[in-house]
């Protein structure tokens, strides 16, 4: 996931979504004021308001920001005339790295997911599913004849397999730890492979 350490798109209100995250990931949702987002930004706590009408929206936006960012990347990552397998162990080993860079916004992200309002966490799900959808789409170019369901089953647990490095790292070294979640993400999607 993207934090506020990456470079921003342009406009003030990215500004706001990518500073809020880089905060909220790294003091706590609930340790994070409007004003303090505000203050990193150099502009007052209320003018944030004119973008977004509770912290809990802004939440919802960030959250949602930060998934389109990460999908527009990827994408833009796999256009330069990959193969399939090539744009699969791309995807892969990005969202590893990205993960192992960003623990701290993925650890916000499971905690905070379930307190959103119902309008802000259908958004964030929305986009979610956008960046899933680049997965099976992958993993469908790699397996033409693959069902989407099981398409959809393996990527799923693939992710929840990456995903559980916001809550351990095994203690193992962090090039090591990269390289073997690559290896196990690979070949967990690999064992679906159809049979000919």
């Amino acid at each position: 996931m993207v934090s506020g350490t990456r470079a921003r798109p342009g406009g003030r209100r990215d500004a706001i979504l990518a500073v809020a995250l880089d905060l909220f990931a790294r003091r706590g949702y609930q340790s994070t004021g409007i004003d303090d987002i505000g203050a990193a930004l150099d502009i007052t706590g209320p003018a944030i308001y004119r973008h977004f009408g509770s912290k809990q929206e802004l939440l919802a936006a960030a959250f949602a920001y930060t998934f389109e960012l990460r999908r527009q990347e990827i994408l833009a990552a796999m256009e330069a005339g990959r193969s399939p397998r090539e744009r699969l162990e791309l995807l892969i080993r990005d969202t590893v790295h990205d993960t192992l860079e960003h623990q701290s916004v993925l650890t916000l992200y499971t905690t905070e997911l379930g307190h959103l309002a119902p309008n802000g966490s259908r958004a964030v799900r929305r986009k979610v599913k956008e960046f899933t959808d680049v997965w099976i789409a992958t993993l469908v170019d790699v397996f033409p004849t693959l069902p989407r369901s099981e398409a959809t089953m393996a990527v799923h647990c693939v992710q929840y397999l990456i995903a559980t490095l916001a809550y351990t790292d095994g203690g193992l070294d962090r090039a090591r730890l990269e390289e073997l979640l690559v290896d196990m993400s690979m070949a967990a999607l690999y064992a679906v492979q159809p049979e000919k």
